[in-house]
């Protein structure tokens, strides 16, 4: 934890100030650790400190300790407060900005005892959290070939990508579309870094959809995409589900693929010791309780199509 500090601060003097420690005991540590490993963990200079890479992947383990302990910490408080049981989830900003305040309302109100942490941002990133212990389920789609190594999925909803674009957009209100059209509009966030970005742009390949002209891309963010896209100035190609969710607030359009859409299904995923655990049962069935009393009572995971 203490070589972490150093290498985030970039000096032992800033990091024994972070530590309310003294330089000398600082120092002292991290000649015990490198003798403990057998070689450098940093280098000094005239700059600060730069790691080696066996500093670095240590420094990386020093990370998750120092956040499992603020845990730890942040567990003991819930705990004092009579919230026994903290679930940690992570959702992809539009589904979370679609889903989560309905589901955190509903499930709040039934398991007062339990302390829920929401965290969203990319998909990718999330899972990464859920492998490393930081989250207890993460709602995304697909990413991975394969389910990874302790890791459990299961289908919340089927979905697909589409074009969508505002009310206002010069194509919106069109019956047909020529590839030639689409091809001339601005578009946003498509080929900006995703682990959706193949499937996006196999879409629109398929579709004669090649001449991308992208000036605009947001990450981990919703509102401003939804915002930006309202204008009427851009297309972009977005989940249906959330979209459908949040049509209310941000009306949008859809224009169909020539081609046609492509699947992206949205999934729970949760490490797999924590499967049977009852805030884990509780959490799949209020997201589908959620989602039912949303797009109406038609919903079920395997057969739910959105409009």
């Amino acid at each position: 934890m203490q070589l972490a500090v150093i290498l985030d601060k970039g000096t032992v003097t800033g990091a024994a100030q972070s530590l309310l420690l003294t330089q000398s005991t600082l120092t002292r540590n991290m000649a015990t650790l490198e003798m403990q490993a057998g070689e450098s963990l940093f280098q000094r200079s005239r700059f600060g400190v730069r790691s080696t890479p066996l500093g670095e992947n240590l420094a990386r383990h020093g990370r998750v300790i120092a956040r499992q302990m603020q845990g730890a910490a942040e567990t003991v408080y819930r705990h004092k407060l009579g919230q026994h049981t903290q679930l940690s989830v992570g959702v992809g900003p539009l589904i979370g900005m679609a889903l989560m305040g309905e589901f955190s309302e509903t499930f709040m109100r039934r398991y007062p005892d339990m302390a829920l942490s929401i965290t969203t941002g990319r998909p990718l990133h999330l899972l990464d959290q859920l492998i490393d212990g930081e989250l207890d389920a993460v709602i995304a789609p697909a990413i991975y070939a394969q389910v990874p190594l302790g890791v459990s999925r299961e289908l919340l909803s089927e979905d697909e990508i589409s074009i969508f674009c505002a009310p206002s957009h010069a194509l919106a209100n069109r019956t047909s579309h020529s590839v030639e059209e689409l091809n001339q509009c601005d578009w946003m966030n498509v080929g900006a870094a995703s682990p959706f970005q193949n499937v996006e742009l196999d879409m629109l390949h398929r579709s004669g959809i090649k001449r991308l002209r992208t000036h605009f891309a947001t990450a981990n963010d919703a509102v401003i995409l939804l915002k930006t896209l309202s204008k009427g100035q851009h297309l972009a190609v977005l989940p249906r589900l959330p979209v459908t969710l949040l049509r209310g607030e941000y009306p949008m359009v859809e224009i169909q693929p020539p081609s046609g859409t492509a699947r992206r299904d949205l999934f729970v995923w949760i490490r797999a010791e924590l499967a049977h655990e009852p805030a884990l049962e509780a959490m799949r069935e209020t997201l589908v309780e959620t989602l039912k009393q949303m797009v109406g009572s038609s919903y079920s995971p395997s057969t739910y199509q959105v409009p």
